[in-house]
């Protein structure tokens, strides 16, 4: 018999041992390749499963801490931004991969800290980015820059709350 290369919710959620509405939340928040059929259902490549299994007990996290200026950096403000995230990262459960700390502009175009996450994020070596704030990033087009973490099944997680800002959602 051959085997299937697209699976639905429910074979996805009988193989891995979690509920249809769990692979649902995957799908909403980027965390799983999904396919969606002429009837907006959903297909999950076979692939994924492997993947998904590989990823089952702590999620892998790289933390990113970035301050502007020399100055922030001489006061300590690094050092408390990344020490806030591991902090989070424990709390949430992820299992420290990496911690990346620059500082540098966020309209520079050549981090070398930058480009080292996008490394570990198309080698899948990670699963969640872990930031403090989205300015950390990026400071425009953070909407194509999530994308991209999704495209390889990397998420992103705000240590801060967003509440008082209408910018992105939680």
């Amino acid at each position: 018999m051959k085997e299937k290369q697209y699976l639905s919710s429910g074979e996805v959620a009988k193989a891995l041992g979690v509920s249809v509405k769990t692979v649902q939340r995957w799908d909403q928040a980027g965390l799983i390749t999904v396919v969606r059929t002429i009837h907006n259902q959903r297909r999950i490549p076979a692939s994924e499963i492997t993947r998904l299994t590989r990823g089952i007990g702590q999620p892998r996290c790289v933390i990113y801490a970035r301050v502007s200026s020399s100055r922030q950096e001489q006061a300590g403000n690094l050092e408390r931004q990344t020490h806030r995230l591991r902090q989070a990262a424990n709390t949430r459960g992820y299992l420290l991969v990496e911690t990346i700390a620059e500082q540098a502009s966020s309209l520079n175009e050549k981090r070398r800290r930058m480009k080292k996450l996008f490394s570990l994020i198309e080698k899948e070596a990670v699963d969640v980015v872990l930031i403090e704030d989205p300015d950390r990033l990026v400071r425009f087009g953070l909407p194509y820059l999530l994308q991209a973490f999704a495209w390889r099944g990397c998420a992103w997680r705000c240590s801060k709350s967003l509440r008082n800002r209408n910018r992105l959602p939680r």
